[in-house]
């Protein structure tokens, strides 16, 4: 891996933006994106698939041996995206994890258009409250190398914009400052789960 073909992991909850702002990153870089739901279905790396909650299981195992592979046969600019990036990708091998995040008020609408059920919806939005992916990045991944990035009534430019401005060193990355709890809307939000 060189500076010139860093690997670049986009995660956060279903519904904040991940697929479409990796895309886009990918077209900036010169890159090439993994969607990695799309590549476990694709080269059959499910071990089951979840009927309560309407998903594939993956073969972590599977997955991981073959984005080790992916990895190494590149020498472009990867990005990785997926909930569970952060948990496959070995932590010396990542260069950045972006955590994207939305308003869990705003998310709750996003699935619902989706037309996930209820508690498909109810069990993604209380992740983002909570920060339930935020917390696997770091007990995964080198805190040195994860930055949240509030995606919440965003252009997909602007996030982009602002992972390049990280990825170029003029902004500095982080984690810690989106606290949803904090905020009047949780209180509404709750009551509708």
């Amino acid at each position: 891996m060189t500076e010139d073909s860093p690997v670049i992991l986009i995660t956060g909850v279903p519904g904040v933006g991940k697929t479409t702002v990796s895309e886009t990153l990918a077209r900036e870089l010169c890159g090439a994106h993994i969607e990695l739901s799309k590549l476990a279905l694709e080269e059959n790396l499910v071990e089951e698939k979840d009927t309560e909650r309407d998903t594939a299981v993956i073969d972590q195992e599977a997955m991981k041996r073959r984005l080790t592979a992916l990895i190494a046969a590149n020498d472009h600019p990867l990005i990785i995206d997926g909930h569970y990036a952060s948990d496959l990708v070995d932590p010396k091998t990542a260069d950045y994890v972006f955590v994207l995040r939305r308003s869990p008020w705003t998310l709750k609408v996003v699935l619902e258009s989706r037309g996930y059920g209820r508690e498909k919806v109810r069990e993604n939005v209380e992740a983002e409250l909570l920060g339930v992916v935020l917390e696997d990045a770091l007990s995964s991944q080198e805190h040195g190398k994860i930055c949240e990035v509030d995606t919440t009534e965003r252009e997909t430019g602007d996030v982009v914009r602002e992972i390049l401005d990280v990825l170029k060193g003029r902004k500095e990355q982080g984690f810690g400052e989106i606290d949803w709890m904090i905020k009047p809307e949780v209180e509404g939000l709750l009551r509708g789960l």
